[in-house]
């Protein structure tokens, strides 16, 4: 077995030995031979449940053990027919269950398959690009800034090489990485800086590596071991249907056990009180619920997907309708992800690019060649071109665009290959520039830096006005400042360049060097926001969602762009990283509500930001696109991670992926989020009612008439199909704009308030009490008992048809006319459906049911069917008015 202590600690000639391959990488044929040995380059996911295991625990689910209950008692009394339909829905259910499973899974499956990442390789000494898990021991990768590393590898070759191992370390500084090899037993992976380590992502310079883990032998994959050991948490909608189910069971066995006791009272046979007690325990149990809202999720986020939100959890859907709270980038998710150098400061004047053009023109480009030089060495960007078109760009937006800007002005990036970069300091949000030493062709020294304007001018003593130097003292900073500040207010990002000569003899930038430079100047950024932002952010604000934006600019800049999009109206509404961190947890705590601007935070301050509002009970929808991003996403309720510009670890740490980088989305699948939300809470209405319907005639009709109203099987087709079809069109439902205007249902509450009890108990008594009269006045007519059930059968079918258009939105016309295909459908065939039950012999056998020919007995049917509607809406007007 591989061992990374065999590698740190020898030379890079030695570990290439050690792999059994050359500087020229594997063959295809080796590559295929460790494929067999060491398997491929993925971590093993969590170990999937057997279809047996997935079906036991289906089975031992309350309701299905007493419908197994009811299963046993009907074939004690010889009733097969009842006992087998019993039998029959648990298996149904069971096989949708198994079916919707298995669609999750492979829609994760393909997923992955689209998010499947690829890497540079050496193969036979040519570069080749090859999907990651391909990747094996032995293998020479090479990356560059912006790479996810695939695997653990020792380095063979590092030119300014910095990586970022927070996922593994915790530590958001950069590492530099050396081929150097390294003395000592036992290093712990912070220590090997010879060593890369899958999942790091480059952040700057190049480098090579010869693979030694893969998979789950790598550090990653310890970790991931580790966390599938964690028991998976069951979702707020399973809690909150579970704790209905509990109820339903109790009633179950209540009702049971009362109509049991009331027959044999009356002195109806065993047998026959037997089966009104297993009809009682069937009415209590909707069957077609757990099938009916994974049904309705499985829509919403086929819906979703259609409109650039992929979503890679059922329950998240749930949970975005609850949302108050989104903390979003800024970058390509406000603003348009096109950041353009408007206007460049040099001396004292601002200049437009056209006017750049026009001081090149002049020969007066010495100052801006050094601006635009600055802006190539002092970056991890890259951008390919050819015949004048940009055909590749990577890297820091903001740094694209100042290459952008330098390749229109005639300063293409490989004009400075000729300016070797001897030490450098990346940026980091701590200090907020990067600086660079530099030997110039004709053998002179420079530091050169690029930073926040504010940060890096009081380490100037001169600035340049017209190719001239000239002292900058304190007045002058200011006033250089202040007409940067103006730019910042109207929402630029400002990048200062200084730089300054030293000793030839200089090797190394140290702390004493980063004094008396030359201000060069300051380039003008901006990303203007997307047009339809405005209205979503008052569409969110509606909605009861607070926004708030994080971004790497400026505080006045963050702020100008926050208020032109109605995120903030006061600059006490933003605050920078550095006076973020001055706060203790109490001041944090008493102002994070009040907060919606973040600017210049580090990437753990997002972790920080997020933990909090959850701890004053928010529901917190966050977004992110870097590997820094995850910690932040895996924390929040909902983690939305970009699908153009997001990282794979981004990607993966995030329930939700935008495949369109797109805020006004994210509204929009919350509103989804939330009709979803409503629409459920009707479904479990809907159901709940007919049901308790169906146990208040089976409680009353052996009291008042010769016998249960309905029977097992009857009531099984009514619960299973005869009310699940239309339920599941009701749950496509699309509510009104309305239900953005109302304050987002909260994590902890209940899928039915007492209001919403109070009115399925009423309308539940009054349909049962419907059924019953319809039961008794058949009877007392035609003294026909199959024909009394007949009716009361019905009543039990058609009555549902009606109340599930009454419980839609609107007023009463608009309730059966608005639009809903799927609804009106399945109502439609299931009409179809009880005419065949009335009239079909061979269903009269199954159902235990009679023609009807009587228009006084049609008459009964439909009046008391429409009644029980009727009351609803009386009931609902009283409540109005």
């Amino acid at each position: 077995m591989l061992k990374l202590d065999d590698f740190y600690s020898v030379g890079v000639e030695d570990s290439i030995k050690k792999l059994n391959t050359s500087n020229k990488g594997l063959t295809e044929k080796d590559s295929e031979e460790r494929i067999k040995t060491y398997g491929l380059n993925e971590i093993t996911p969590k170990k999937k449940k057997s279809l047996i295991q997935k079906i036991i625990e289906l089975l031992l689910e309350p309701m299905v053990i007493i419908l197994f209950v009811a299963t046993i008692f009907s074939f004690i009394i010889k009733d097969f027919i009842e006992g087998a339909a019993i039998l029959g829905v648990v298996i149904i259910n069971t096989i949708i269950s198994l079916i919707q499973d298995s669609k999750a899974e492979k829609a994760v499956e393909e997923l992955k398959k689209i998010l499947s990442p690829q890497f540079k390789v050496l193969r036979e000494g040519s570069i080749e690009v090859i999907a990651s898990k391909f990747i094996v021991p032995g293998d020479i990768i090479i990356f560059e800034a912006g790479d996810i590393l695939p695997a653990d590898a020792r380095v063979i070759e590092a030119k300014n090489l910095l990586v970022d191992e927070a996922h593994l370390t915790g530590e958001s500084e950069p590492v530099s990485k050396k081929t150097d090899l390294l003395k000592g037993d036992g290093l712990k992976p912070y220590e090997m800086v010879n060593i890369v380590f899958s999942g790091s992502k480059v952040l700057q310079g190049f480098g090579k590596a010869i693979v030694v883990k893969t998979g789950n032998s790598t550090e990653m994959g310890k970790i991931a071991e580790n966390i599938q050991e964690t028991e998976e948490e069951k979702t707020p909608l399973q809690k909150k249907l579970n704790k209905e189910i509990k109820f339903l069971v109790g009633l179950a066995l209540f009702s049971a056990i009362f109509v049991l006791v009331v027959s044999i009272l009356r002195h109806f046979k065993i047998e026959e009180a037997i089966l009104i007690a297993i009809s009682i325990m069937v009415a209590v149990f909707p069957e077609g619920l757990p099938a009916s809202i994974t049904i309705a999720l499985s829509l919403a986020v086929e819906r979703l997907a259609k409109n650039s939100v992929i979503v890679k959890k059922l329950s998240s859907v749930e949970t975005l309708g609850n949302v108050d709270y989104i903390c979003t980038d800024k970058t390509g998710t406000i603003t348009q992800h096109n950041m353009t150098v408007k206007e460049v400061l040099i001396g004292n004047k601002f200049y437009t690019m056209a006017d750049l053009f026009k001081l090149i023109a002049e020969g007066k480009s010495h100052i801006v060649h050094d601006i635009f030089l600055i802006s190539v060495k002092c970056s991890t960007a890259s951008i390919e071109e050819k015949d004048g078109n940009i055909t590749k760009e990577s890297g820091d937006p903001t740094e694209i665009a100042l290459l952008k800007a330098g390749l229109l002005s005639g300063f293409k990036p490989d004009q400075f290959d000729n300016y070797k970069a001897l030490d450098t300091i990346p940026f980091s949000s701590d200090i907020m520039y990067s600086a660079t030493l530099t030997e110039t062709p004709s053998g002179e020294k420079e530091i050169i830096i690029k930073g926040a304007p504010d940060r890096i001018i009081d380490m100037c003593s001169s600035f340049c006005i017209e190719e001239t130097e000239n002292e900058l003292d304190e007045h002058k900073k200011h006033d250089i400042l202040k007409d940067l500040s103006s730019r910042s207010e109207r929402g630029f990002r400002l990048i200062g360049f200084i730089k300054k000569i030293v000793s030839k003899d200089t090797k190394k930038i140290e702390q004493t060097d980063l004094s008396g430079f030359t201000f060069l100047g300051s380039a003008a950024i901006y990303d203007p926001p997307k047009d339809e932002v405005k209205h979503v952010i008052q569409t969110a604000k509606d909605a009861n969602i607070k926004v708030v934006m994080i971004t790497g600019d400026s505080k006045k800049t963050g702020f100008s762009i926050a208020e032109s999009v109605g995120i903030a109206d006061n600059i006490d509404q933003a605050i920078e990283g550095r006076d973020l961190e001055k706060l203790s947890d109490a001041e944090f705590s008493e102002k994070v509500e009040e907060l919606r601007v973040y600017s210049r935070v580090a990437p753990l301050d997002k972790l920080k930001i997020v933990e909090k509002l959850k701890q004053k009970n928010h529901i917190v929808a966050m977004t992110g696109d870097g590997v820094n991003d995850a910690p932040a996403l895996k924390k929040s309720d909902v983690g939305i991670a970009m699908g153009r510009a997001g990282s794979q670890v981004s990607q993966e740490a995030a329930e939700i992926i935008l495949t369109d980088d797109n805020f006004s989305t994210i509204v929009m699948a919350i509103k989804e989020g939330r009709i979803v939300f409503q629409n459920l809470k009707k479904l479990v209405k809907y159901l709940i009612t007919n049901n308790i319907g169906k146990v208040v005639t089976i409680l009353l009709s052996p009291i008042f008439g010769p016998g249960a109203s309905l029977s097992a099987i009857q009531i099984l087709w009514s619960n299973v199909i005869m009310e699940t079809a239309p339920g599941v069109g009701l749950s496509t439902d699309q509510s009104s704009d309305k239900v953005m205007d109302k304050k987002p249902s909260k994590i902890t509450d209940p899928i039915l308030f007492a209001k919403d009890r109070i009115h399925m108990i009423l309308d539940g008594i009054f349909f049962g009490v419907c059924i019953t009269l319809g039961y008794l006045i058949t009877w007392k007519i035609t003294n026909d008992k199959i024909m009394a059930q007949t009716v009361s059968f019905l009543i039990t079918l058609i009555s549902p048809q009606i109340y599930v258009f009454i419980l839609r939105d609107g007023i009463f016309i608009r309730k059966f006319t608005a639009k809903n295909v799927l609804l009106k459908l399945f109502s439609l065939f299931m009409l179809i459906m009880i005419v065949a039950i009335v009239y079909v012999p061979a269903l009269n056998v199954i159902f235990s049911t009679k023609p009807i020919f009587d228009p006084k007995i049609w008459g009964i049917v439909i009046g008391f069917s429409i009644l029980t509607s009727v009351f609803r809406l009386i009931v609902g007007l009283f409540e109005k008015k």
